[in-house]
């Protein structure tokens, strides 16, 4: 077995990647130039094909935004207004939430880190007074011991939408009272929680972030606005 990496080695390098690397002809949505865009929803009875496809693109649009971080300090940071776990909680809650709603649905019998999956389940809740765990005490695991958790957790995913016979074509599509929207609910949780994440790392000091490489940049030109005036309306 290849030895355990520390935060430093894993940060910035090929080992990040606990799915599939935002490489061109290897994860879905990758275009030549390197850069990843999202696919288009999946449908209800998309085949395992394109279910495969639409998890690996979302897990890697999420590592592809964490990549943009550059080094530790980064992922442990509360945001100045301190109304958000730091980046650290977001890095694992997509994960842990694919695992608990899948074990609510009976597709999973157990999980696979009953610690993080307490830990890393809920967000931010407004009527809650202590569930941005103020105080000395440091409760987040290392970047590394999140990272090997997310890739135990892509790995279940991965072999669910593969094999599951759920998934076989007799029980499709998928609808609300069937056991395997647990998995859509993962998809689309974590993509809208890709709006989380971007703007709480704008949020970061400038020298705790850069642009991935595989960030999707746009290149359209902005419209000319010529100056508008005012023109006077009749009163009625």
């Amino acid at each position: 077995m290849p030895g355990i990496s520390t935060s430093h080695d894993i940060i910035g390098t090929s080992s990040f990647w606990t799915g599939k690397p935002p490489i061109y002809g290897i994860c879905p949505g990758v275009e030549p130039n390197g850069s990843i865009k999202p696919l288009p929803q999946v449908k209800s009875n998309a085949t395992r094909k394109e279910l495969l496809d639409y998890f690996d693109n979302t897990w890697t649009l999420t590592e592809v935004v964490f990549d943009g971080l550059i080094n530790e300090e980064a992922y442990y940071r509360r945001p100045y207004h301190k109304l958000r776990h730091p980046m650290i909680f977001y890095y694992g809650h997509p994960a842990v939430v694919y695992i608990n709603k899948l074990r609510v649905a009976g597709i999973l019998n157990v999980g696979i880190n009953e610690e993080y999956e307490k830990l890393f389940e809920t967000g931010v809740d407004e009527m809650r007074w202590d569930d941005l765990h103020e105080g000395n005490d440091n409760i987040w695991p290392t970047i590394n011991e999140v990272h090997q958790y997310r890739a135990k957790v892509y790995q279940v995913i991965y072999q669910i939408i593969e094999t599951h016979p759920l998934l076989n074509d007799e029980h499709m599509p998928i609808s609300i009272d069937k056991p395997m929207w647990a998995l859509l609910m993962g998809f689309e949780h974590e993509r809208i929680h890709l709006e989380t994440f971007s703007v709480l790392i704008r949020e970061l000091p400038i020298e705790f972030v850069r642009i991935p490489p595989a960030w999707s940049v746009s290149t359209e030109k902005k419209s000319y606005n010529p100056r508008r005036k005012l023109i006077q309306t009749s009163v009625f």
